[in-house]
């Protein structure tokens, strides 16, 4: 078993529930190798990631960065 703990720091509260927002709808789904669990804390994001193998874990953490980037990407046109 795999363990992955990272905590994402936002600029703002509102930044943050605008990210965890958009990406709540896709932490309802279950997969069979890895389970995520994130969390919103003050101005931060800890995200949790527990996975039967490296490839799994891979995917679950692609799942949270790409979001993440993207919306970073969004939030600097503003």
């Amino acid at each position: 078993m795999l363990f992955l703990d990272i905590k994402i720091k936002f600029d703002s509260k509102k930044q943050l529930d605008a990210f965890f927002g958009s990406i709540k709808p896709e932490l309802n789904e279950e997969f069979k190798r890895s389970e995520t669990k994130i969390a919103s804390k003050g101005e931060s994001l800890e995200v949790s990631i527990r996975a039967s193998d490296k490839t799994a874990l891979r995917a679950s953490l692609n799942s949270i960065t790409k979001p993440l980037k993207l919306f970073n990407q969004l939030e600097a046109l503003e």
